[in-house]
């Protein structure tokens, strides 16, 4: 059994709630840079501009450079995106997380502490013009405290404090891309609802979607 503590959210967890979000964020980048180079698109378009270059050039080794140059280029405009998504969270619902989760009875936030550290954390809200349905946000586990049931046993957490408010249905949101977080979802009952394409024009491009899942609540 691992030995650690699921507690409510303290103000000397500021730091580390926000640390332990971008890290969690960060680790999603190659599995997105992977599926983005396995789009058929994604390859046509590359064997458009390096064959273009060749025939322009007559250079293989030139097209090689440049075809480097292009991964190595998406690779940093992927990871400035995702900087600035984390940048986006902090600025919103992480920046005062005793206003967003602590001020109000029908929202928490709880940590995963263990030997001083925080390694797990979670939050909930009430969903906005909703008095039946809660939101589950920001579930991150530590790199290397998972697979201890810690994910599942936030969850839960999160199940049981909407029980107890009243609540019909808890929601949540993930990227297509966050598969283990799907099979935790699944294997807890959630139910996935919807898939909704991101709106911006690389997301259309890529048919990069989120996922939301549904979880309805038991008396």
């Amino acid at each position: 059994m691992a030995d650690y503590t699921i507690r409510v959210y303290k103000n000397r967890d500021y730091n580390a709630v926000r640390m332990l979000f971008a890290e969690g964020m960060v680790e999603h980048i190659p599995a997105a840079y992977a599926y983005l180079l396995k789009l058929p698109q994604v390859q046509f378009v590359l064997f458009i501009s390096i064959i273009t270059l060749f025939l322009i050039s007559r250079s293989y080794l030139l097209s090689l450079v440049s075809l480097a140059i292009v991964l190595t280029a998406g690779w940093r405009l992927l990871t400035s995106e995702y900087h600035q998504y984390v940048d986006k969270c902090q600025r919103e619902d992480l920046l005062d997380i005793e206003e967003s989760y602590m001020a109000s009875n029908n929202s928490c936030f709880w940590v995963v502490e263990t030997d001083g550290r925080v390694i797990g954390m979670v939050g909930v809200q009430s969903a906005p013009r909703s008095s039946e349905v809660m939101v589950l946000r920001r579930l991150s586990v530590a790199k290397d405290k998972r697979h201890l049931g810690i994910a599942s046993a936030l969850c839960q957490k999160v199940m049981d404090f909407a029980r107890q408010r009243g609540y019909k249905m808890l929601t949540l949101e993930t990227s297509m891309i966050q598969v283990a977080a799907h099979k935790l979802y699944e294997k807890l009952g959630f139910e996935k609802t919807d898939v909704m394409i991101v709106p911006t024009l690389i997301g259309r491009f890529t048919n990069f979607s989120i996922l939301t899942y549904e979880y309805r609540i038991k008396d």
